[in-house]
């Protein structure tokens, strides 16, 4: 330890600076010049010194909070996705018998989701018992006014100010900036405040992570080492990528040479020089006719055809930067050669972005059970759907990083003696998105397997989610309350709508001269004549005079703009299949209240069961027709209204309260811990019996 501290003070003293990590569209950002470690440096023996205080001052807290507790620990498993209908129907079949046993002996109530219900909004109002008013995550996405471009409604990652410039070089000698622009205070926070200890492990929208009393390792919205939320790679010795179209991941071509393959990785961005990646060579060495062996400077693996590889470590290295990642390999055929690399991870064991609170808890993860997804959506559903990932190997991802996850929470059970644990498995979510085609006859998505394992696949891992229940009852203590969420339910995603071709059709939006309407994020749009665009999942916004850069509507007149849009949007008619796509649509004000309303859309459009925006609007494109058929294999979605789509809400005591939402989460460990809610939160204590 001692070396290592050192080993940073050194290169403090150095002009170039050696240490680094990695950031979605932000390169390399560095820790920077000497002041900045010798500040870190007296920072860390301040605290040290304190310590004995903090330690102090936390037991007292802790103590009046456990006078008042009426439990000792809380745990609550999420379920990402899992529809009430769909429970309740296997249950109904005995299928899940550790559900059925909860139900009986304890509650099991439809849980209501967020307007719209989607992860991000949904899992931030879990964390805070507040409405999205409040924590300020509206979608996946958010609109940027200056540029109309989207960025992460949940993160933010900004580069380093300042750079030394030296010939094609630009050294950076700031600190970046990683930040969580979900607003309000997650329970856990408010708990550690009072001295009542927390483990939240893969919580969706957690990066980075916050510090508070206890750990947190964080979920979906942590990116991979590319600095992207996911992006595969496909390798094939063909000019082009066979029978695929990809629009999204890279094709790259191999290259062969005396009896073996080679080819380059592409990494995350020059840490000194912009515009270039680095690059990680690797050779490819036929077998047999279903296996080759990979070949890389950190290191060797046999690849079986059918197969997921385990974690193949990969180091990308710039000078003496060198930034770790893992990813996983999975081999199509052998002639023609056709290779599919994951997304690189981060690698946990040495993670160049923050993984986790304190930042030793992933190290210590990775030393104990080995490499583990840490990319937020590590399960590639959009390799699926280009078909670049088969079914049979995107199910061994899936479970793959469930087991991860798995390992990572029945070692925290034991060790968990008070306070609040929570573990989110996201595994159902995952599945239904991907195979709903097969348990919805009118679904237009292709059926490509008979195989068992795929045309079941969504009955499966609600039965695997019950064995995981199943050991998580055998577990835990006498006393201990059990909690299980999801954060929305599920329904078929048949048919898409093209919001913005609407809106032009209906004269809100409008093309410049000479363009259809198919470059991406609004490249085509004449803002100067544009009233109204659809931006992201869910959203419409009125372009307003003062807010947008080019808003050309009078604040005045934008209340009667939106009631009018919505007005039409209720009455799109789907000719084809006689139907209203469009079930809701909210006016913000209506929907949420507090201090961030006006970063919401103007209109929240709430899609009907078997509709949701299609893929082009979702992307920022104007296409026709009005309302397509989805073909792709993403066939089941969540994008309509919280009525539609219940999660579900099981514990193992009785309750006082007949409803539940996820704003009610908060308050009732709250009343459980013996901490008193602040007074932002929103839910009700659903008053559980003990």
């Amino acid at each position: 330890m001692r070396k290592k501290i050192w080993l940073i003070i050194f290169v403090g003293l150095i002009p170039l600076p050696l240490l680094a990590y990695v950031g979605p569209g932000a390169g390399f950002a560095f820790l920077g010049s000497f002041l900045f470690v010798f500040l870190a440096f007296f920072v860390a023996i301040f605290n040290l010194l304190t310590l004995p205080i903090r330690v102090i001052i936390r037991a007292i807290k802790r103590a009046r909070a456990l006078k008042k507790a009426k439990v000792k620990r809380v745990v609550i498993l999420g379920f990402d996705g899992m529809d009430y209908r769909l429970t309740s129907k296997l249950m109904d079949e005995g299928k899940l018998p550790n559900f059925r046993k909860l139900a009986e002996e304890g509650s099991f109530l439809p849980l209501r989701s967020t307007e719209p219900p989607l992860s991000p909004v949904a899992w931030s109002t879990f964390s805070t018992g507040v409405n999205p008013g409040k924590h300020n995550i509206f979608d996946f996405l958010a609109r940027d006014p200056k540029t109309y471009l989207p960025k992460l409604s949940a993160s933010e990652i900004l580069p380093p100010k300042k750079y030394i410039k030296i010939g094609k070089w630009e050294i950076p000698v700031s600190k970046p900036k990683i930040e969580l622009l979900r607003k309000s205070r997650a329970m856990w926070k408010v708990l550690g405040s009072s001295g009542v200890y927390a483990q939240v492990l893969r919580v969706p929208f957690t990066f980075p992570p916050e510090k508070f009393y206890g750990l947190q390792l964080a979920g979906l919205g942590t990116p991979d080492l590319r600095g992207t939320q996911g992006t595969f790679t496909y390798f094939s010795e063909e000019e082009k990528p066979g029978d695929f179209e990809l629009s999204e991941g890279l094709f790259l071509k191999l290259h062969k040479n005396n009896g073996y393959y080679q080819g380059k990785i592409p990494g995350p961005p020059h840490p000194f020089k912009k515009g270039e990646v680095l690059y990680k060579e690797f050779k490819i060495i036929p077998l047999s006719e279903d296996s080759v062996r990979i070949k890389t400077e950190d290191g060797e693996m046999e690849i079986k055809k059918g197969k997921l590889s385990p974690w193949f470590r990969m180091d990308f290295k710039a000078g003496l930067v060198k930034v770790s990642g893992i990813a996983q390999w999975y081999l199509h055929s052998t002639s023609p050669l056709r290779l599919y690399l994951s997304p690189i991870n981060l690698n946990p064991e040495k993670p160049a972005m923050p993984l986790s609170h304190p930042s030793i808890f992933a190290v210590y993860l990775a030393k104990k059970n080995g490499p583990f997804a840490t990319l937020g959506m590590a399960e590639d559903t959009w390799a699926l759907n280009e078909g670049v990932l088969d079914e049979e190997g995107y199910i061994q991802q899936v479970y793959n990083a469930n087991r991860e996850r798995e390992r990572i929470f029945f070692d925290a059970l034991p060790k968990a003696k008070e306070g609040l644990l929570i573990s989110v498995f996201e595994y159902p979510d995952r599945i239904q998105h991907m195979f709903w085609r097969y348990i919805d006859p009118q679904s237009p998505a292709p059926k490509d397997s008979r195989k068992k394992e795929v045309v079941e696949a969504i009955y499966r891992v609600y039965q695997d989610a019950d064995r995981i229940v199943g050991e998580t009852l055998k577990r835990l203590r006498k006393g201990d309350v059990l909690f299980i969420v999801s954060d929305h339910g599920f329904g078929p995603f048949r048919r898409g709508v093209n919001i913005n071709g609407w809106l032009q059709q209906e004269g809100y939006l409008h093309l410049k001269e000479g363009r259809d309407g198919s470059g991406k994020w609004f490249a085509d749009v004449d803002w100067s004549r544009t009233v109204a665009y659809g931006f992201g999942l869910s959203g419409i916004y009125i372009n307003m005079k003062g807010r947008e850069k080019e808003g050309i509507v009078p604040p005045k007149e934008a209340e009667a703009l939106k009631k009018e849009i919505r007005e039409k949007l209720l009455k799109l008619y789907d000719e084809e299949k006689g139907e209203h796509p469009v079930a809701s649509a909210f006016l913000r004000e209506e929907i949420y209240r507090g201090p961030y309303v006006k970063n919401a859309p103007d209109i929240i459009v709430g899609y009907k069961l078997g509709y949701r925006v299609s893929w082009e609007s979702a992307v920022g494109k104007v296409a026709y027709p009005i309302i397509v058929d989805n073909t792709r294999r993403w066939s089941g979605d969540h994008g309509f209204t919280s009525e539609q789509i219940p999660g579900i809400f099981f514990s193992n005591k009785k309750l006082s309260s007949q409803s539940a939402s996820l704003m009610d989460i908060a308050p009732t460990v709250y009343d459980l811990l013996g901490v008193a809610p602040p007074a932002f939160v929103e839910g009700k204590n659903l008053g559980v019996k003990l």
